[in-house]
């Protein structure tokens, strides 16, 4: 992969704006003011296109209770109905009572939302938590193979 471009630009900020971005890269660990800049942008970019409903990929983390029995078809039957959205799925049992489940969702971000609060609502769901992200997953070439043949 080709490396990225950089451009350099210059800002002048209140100096109290300076020591609060300072605290945040102390924070938050950032190695640069740099980096630490280029994420503030990249997460209002982000906020942009989830706000225009754009196409969005993103990561769907549940916790759940194993003991809900009904709870796992549920599961099953909502990433069934959302089977253009759900492009993959993990769970891993935590203990004998919780099970985290990862999905990885690709779709409008206003379909995303709507999805994530269909798996939160449910019985047995102790927490849900969705990440949108500006990226989109390339075609995957089975997937289209398959588009043409119903065509």
């Amino acid at each position: 992969m080709p490396k990225q471009k950089l451009a350099r630009i210059s800002i002048t900020v209140p100096e109290a704006t300076v020591d609060a971005l300072d605290q945040k890269i102390v924070d938050q660990h950032y190695e640069s003011r740099s980096q630490a800049i280029v994420d503030m942008i990249n997460k209002h970019l982000i906020a942009d296109q989830e706000q225009r409903n754009a196409v969005m990929v993103g990561t769907f983390t549940l916790l759940y209770d194993a003991s809900v029995t009904a709870l796992r078809i549920q599961l099953l039957d909502l990433q069934q109905q959302f089977l253009e959205q759900v492009v993959s799925s993990l769970h891993i049992q935590l203990d004998d009572q919780k099970i985290l489940e990862v999905m990885i969702l690709q779709g409008l971000s206003s379909e995303l939302k709507a999805i994530s609060q269909h798996f939160i609502a449910l019985k047995g769901v102790t927490k849900g938590h969705l990440e949108l992200m500006n990226a989109v997953m390339p075609p995957i070439p089975q997937n289209e193979a398959l588009k043409e043949q119903k065509l």
